[in-house]
This record gives structure tokens, sequence and C-alpha cells, in this order.
């Protein structure tokens, strides 16, 4: 058995966390009103001990999860409600971001060879927040300017280490919203990391590393032999970054899960990850103008998870031209107002779903999108 963060640990750990817990009552409030916490609901003590249950069952079997499909294998079929869906992305690349044709049939190529690859599937998914509502939400927002002539793509702002480093001397942009990177825009989901990958370098970016994602979240980057050791395992490392992280929500101290989307819940039925019974109930990109990084990213906390490269080696860091393994965060990921991991921007989870990021059965759902990162040249 691994040490540290061996499934079992974790599980029994979740199983154990009734205690430690955050319930929040579900109807959306406002940024900085409070609410008393609610006692434990049958529908969240049924997650805690599903969620413990799966965990233990997989520590127990070490089995290898099975393989899905390739993702070649699913242009076979297209599922209803998608055509629409994808027709509209390639629309607002073109008419928002001036993205040219020969890149937008490159995005198409990855999306067209994937069987979910969209917003969700329409049938499922009940959306809290309609593009118009957000639209209007925004209009009365004041929201900073992004650094686009530096960054060479709209959308996108300087991440840099702080002590340092400043705007000008940035290495890093990253995107401002998951993508398409276009505000009240519903987050692309269902895709795997591949796929991610390959739509980013379609975009000439990249994926994020984890300390990039975690630096532009948190408001500051810090070096890569303070935020990986390369000695130890994937667990053994985050368990030491973990232990040695200082918290931080945005650059705040405290959480914010009453201004980030983060009050999202799951489809009534979706225990088990299913297209037919997971709708991907998500908000428009940029609903929540609060939940913005001191560097000007938003939802880095809510809305959808995002994947990343977690380097197990200095030359698999992306920045340095590799690919390490998966790491996905930053989701809502509550089950109807329960939080059943730490969600701050540096927390770094166990290897969940882990595969190379390159991989064709990398992971998917319902509430998995990414944003993309480019190298400041």
């Amino acid at each position: 058995m691994k040490a540290g963060w061996s499934l079992a640990a974790f599980g029994a750990f979740l199983g154990f966390g009734a205690a430690i817990v955050y319930v929040r009552v579900y109807p959306l409030v406002t940024a900085g009103s409070t609410s008393p916490p609610a006692q434990l609901t049958e529908d969240a003590l049924r997650v805690a001990s599903w969620v413990d249950a799966r965990l233990l069952a997989a520590a127990a079997s070490h089995a290898e999860p099975e393989a899905e499909p390739s993702y070649k294998s699913d242009a076979a079929v297209e599922l209803p409600g998608l055509r629409e869906q994808r027709d509209h992305l390639y629309h607002v690349l073109t008419l928002r971001l001036n993205v040219d044709p020969k890149t937008i049939d490159a995005i198409a190529n990855i999306i067209e060879g994937s069987l979910y690859a969209g917003t969700g599937n329409p049938q499922a998914s009940v959306h809290p927040m309609s593009t118009s509502q957000c639209e209007a939400r925004r209009a009365s927002a004041n929201f900073p300017s992004d650094d686009s002539a530096l960054c060479g793509a709209p959308n996108m702002v300087a991440a840099f280490d702080t002590k340092t480093e400043d705007v000008a001397r940035t290495k890093l942009c990253i995107d401002q919203y998951e993508f398409p990177n276009i505000p009240c825009e519903y987050p692309l989901v269902w895709v795997r990391s591949n796929e991610a990958m390959a739509i980013c370098q379609a975009l000439d970016k990249r994926l994020c590393d984890a300390h990039e994602w975690e630096g532009a979240c948190a408001g500051g980057i810090l070096p890569v032999d303070r935020e990986y050791d390369f000695n130890l395992s994937r667990d053994e490392s985050a368990q030491q970054h973990n232990e040695r992280r200082v918290r931080s929500w945005l650059g705040s101290m405290a959480p914010l899960l009453d201004i980030c989307a983060t009050m999202a819940a799951k489809s009534p039925n979706c225990w088990d990850v299913t297209w037919e019974q997971c709708g991907s109930n998500t908000y428009p990109a940029g609903s929540f103008p609060n939940c913005v990084s001191p560097f000007g990213a938003y939802d880095m906390l809510g809305n959808v998870a995002e994947h990343m490269n977690l380097p197990l080696r200095f030359e698999q860091l992306v920045s340095r031209g590799g690919l390490g393994e998966t790491e996905m965060k930053g989701s809502w990921f509550a089950f109807d107002g329960l939080v059943p991991h730490p969600d701050d921007c540096r927390w770094r989870a166990p290897a969940w779903h882990e595969t190379p990021v390159d991989s064709p059965n990398s992971h998917r759902n319902y509430h998995l999108g990414f944003r993309c990162c480019r190298d400041v040249l």
C-alpha cells in the first residue's frame, strides 16, 4: 500500500468526514451573506457512504479500471442535441475570439471525434442560470481589462511569481474563462485530457502545469522546486505539497463558497457517471463577477473541474515541452450542498482517474472541462 494517500485511507477519511464536511443551504445566497449550517440530510449521508464504499472497494480490489473505448471509435454515433451545441461553439469562437477557419477546422476535427464533447446532455442538464441572465448580471459589474496585447490572444491574463516578476516580465498567460474562454458561454465538458491538450495546441496554447494553474488561482506562481519533489511518488509528493501549502481561495484566506459557482447540484439519479443520468448543470462562464483570482481569471473555484498536467519528473513539465499525468481541480464538485474535499487553490488531489495526459482513454465526465495556458516569448 502506498504511504499517505492510499485510496483506503482517503475513503476512510471521507466516511469519517460527517464531522468535518461542509454542508450548505442550497438556495443561492448573495456575496457576503452568511447562512447557518444545515444538518446532514439523508442525501448527504448517502453520498458520504457511497463515496466511502466506492473508494474502499477500489482500494481492496487493486484492479485497474476497465479502459473506455478509444475516442477514435466515438465518431460512429452522434447523440441528440450535440450538433447544435458544437455548431454554436464553432460560431462563437469565430465571432467572439476571431479564430480563423483553419483553426476552427482543427478544433472541429478533435471535437467531432468525441461521442460526448459538448456542453452536456440537453435531456438531463438543468443549468441554474441562462446565458442572458449571465449577460445581464455582468452588464452592471466592473471588470478588469485582459492582457491580450501581452498574451497575443484575447481573454487571457498574465500570471507570475509576484516576488520576482511583474506583468511586464511575465512568462505565462492563462485563459480568463473555462474553454471556450468566452464570458457567458457554457463550458465544454465530457472532454478528455488528450482532447483538451489538442484543442489548446490548435489555438497556439497548451495545457497548464498544475503549479501554474494553482498559482494563477491563488495570486502567485511559486518556483517549480518548491511545488514538486520529483524524488517522491505522486502520492507522497502531493501529501508533502498539501502539508506545506498556504491555503488561499482566489487570494482570500477564507473559503468563498457564496461568491463562486458552487451552488449547482447533481442530477437526482447521477450516482454512476453516465451520459443518460448525469446532467452538466453548469453556470455560464464568468457568471459570478466576484469569483475572480488576483490575476483576473474567473471560475477557478466552482463550475467545472479542469484538466491540467501534473509532472512526476522535471522533464514532464508542459512548460518544458513534456507531459506528465492528469490532474483535475476547480470544480463545484458538490453533492447537493456537500463539499467532500478541500477546495482551496493549491490543494492537490489524490491520483483520481490518473492516466498520461495524452492517453486516448483519459477520464471525462459531465463536470470536467479545461482552460489553456500560453507561454510569453
